[in-house]
């Protein structure tokens, strides 16, 4: 069962990478891709040591929380960019 729910979590990164990828460079996306990656250190101890149920749950609800966030800049992108047309 760990196996499983280890693969949805690395799923779940894999598509914040991804998306991170397709966004121009700042420091927002910098600090998402730095969230994603403390998410993945702290899974990677599950190897070592199972998490309990609450450890499980926390860090996939930050991995759920760091997907809202990503939608959130993603929305705001065409903002972004119209200001900036219209400021220059």
């Amino acid at each position: 069962m760990l196996k499983k729910r280890f693969e949805v979590f690395r799923q779940a990164t894999d598509v914040l990478f991804r998306r991170l990828d397709g966004l121009p460079p700042s420091d927002i996306v910098d600090d998402l891709r730095a969230k994603v990656r403390e998410c993945m250190r702290k899974a990677g101890e599950w190897t070592a040591s199972p998490p309990v149920n609450r450890e499980r749950d926390d860090l996939m609800k930050r991995v759920l929380a760091l997907h809202l966030e990503l939608v959130k800049l993603e929305r705001q992108l065409p903002q972004i960019a119209q200001a900036e047309l219209m400021a220059s």
